[in-house]
């Protein structure tokens, strides 16, 4: 995966979208899933506290996204 740190000197928001670009460049399906559910992502955890239910919601996003990408596919296309 590429080399990411977040920078000190950049707003939260501008580190997140640094990360989703470096995301990008590796697998920009994965990329597409996380833009695509970032609301939901950043409320799993508000003033250092764990939300359980946003983790869930968000978990539950993802993997009907990755649910469809696996639809998507064409059997011809894995063999």
């Amino acid at each position: 995966m590429a080399d990411f740190r977040f920078d000190q000197d950049r707003r939260f928001s501008e580190n997140c979208d640094a990360f989703l670009n470096a995301i990008e460049v590796e697998n920009s399906e994965m990329a597409s899933i996380l833009r695509t559910n970032w609301d939901l992502l950043i409320t799993v955890v508000r003033g250092g506290e764990k939300d359980l239910n946003a983790r869930s919601e968000f978990n539950a996003a993802v993997t009907n996204a990755l649910d469809s990408l696996v639809d998507s596919i064409d059997p011809k296309d894995s063999e």
